[in-house]
């Protein structure tokens, strides 16, 4: 065979080698699927050694980009408890998905120098992911710790971390599901949190309320094991009252937790409350250290209420203006 007949032959098998690699890769930097794969549950290897153990877990969702929020909540509600990990362990769960190197590598520093970031690779941060990001938490905490109660809290929550173990010993259960409840809320029907697939009712069934709110290890490894079956809501608050509510769950209503899409106020009663500026965490922080009062004038602008189990869900939550439900 001459030369000009193997270059022509070479050329060929090039060509159609090439033709295979494109048509079966693909170089989109954030596929589909890594949207809309459904979450697994696997657990970690034996090699990985025994699980950290501690009471309560608290896992505060923020975004790879808010280290100066992650600085602000150590500074402030994190120091309120003088107990040690096995008592309470503070984590930020964030996704790191499609993060940029120098991103990664910020992370990578700042986790040597505070060890508290719960890192999930297969997890894209964006605000639709919300729902996601909650239980890929869940699955988190059950593959990495050995705890008996979750706190799963906002980034712009401020919590009374002492007041908050504290109570939790007096309403401990193994199926506890503790926070601001709500049983009467329409389903959202417009605007980004619009739910497009809810069917199951006129309205949500009863959930507690966003801000914060704290479940059994036994629920949270529920959701872990259940990860891929489980509907995706839009609303985190309102998927995580969905899947437990088939389950013999503990409900706890705690006018104390101030965990609305907007705050109630001040209370010297609170336990959480949503809605913070990192300088209004930072006052709080400062009443709770110097006075043991969480505000410095207590002030009211909006209603609380007691859950009402007598009723239906959808005649669950008058509030009282008069009252002094905090």
């Amino acid at each position: 065979m001459c030369s000009d007949q193997v270059l022509v032959v070479a050329i060929a098998i090039c060509f159609c080698y090439g033709w295979v690699i494109f048509w079966t890769c693909t170089c989109d930097e954030t596929p589909k699927s890594a949207v809309t794969a459904p979450l697994k549950a696997a657990a970690p290897t034996e090699a990985a050694g025994p699980k950290p153990s501690t009471y309560l877990l608290a896992t505060v969702l923020t975004s790879p980009g808010d280290s100066t929020l992650r600085t602000v909540i150590r500074d402030t509600w994190m120091r309120l408890s003088a107990k040690g990990k096995d008592t309470v362990t503070v984590i930020f769960p964030m996704g790191t998905a499609g993060l940029g190197e120098e991103e990664r590598d910020r992370l990578t520093k700042e986790q040597s120098e505070h060890g508290d970031l719960a890192l999930i690779d297969n997890l894209y941060e964006h605000y639709s992911n919300l729902t996601r990001k909650t239980l890929a938490t869940m699955v988190y905490a059950h593959n990495h710790y050995d705890f008996r109660f979750l706190l799963k809290v906002d980034s712009d929550s401020f919590v009374r971390l002492g007041a908050l173990l504290k109570s939790l010993r007096d309403v401990a259960h193994p199926r506890l599901y503790w926070g601001f409840l709500d049983g009467r809320a329409k389903p959202i029907r417009k605007g980004k949190w619009k739910e497009s697939d809810w069917i199951l009712c006129d309205r949500y069934l009863p959930y507690q309320l966003g801000g914060g709110y704290v479940l059994a290890a036994d629920l949270v490894e529920y959701l872990a094991r259940s990860a891929r079956l489980l509907k995706l809501y839009k609303n985190e608050d309102v998927a995580v009252g969905t899947w437990l509510a088939g389950l013999d769950v503990k409900y706890v209503h705690d006018p104390r937790f101030d965990t609305e899409f907007r705050s109630r106020g001040c209370s010297d009663q609170y336990l959480i409350t949503h809605k913070k500026t990192p300088a209004e965490m930072l006052q709080l922080y400062n009443n709770v250290k110097s006075t043991q009062r969480l505000c410095e004038k207590e002030f009211r602008v909006r209603a609380s209420y007691v859950y009402d189990w007598s009723g239906p869900p959808s005649e669950c939550c008058h509030r009282a203006n008069s009252s002094n439900i905090p």
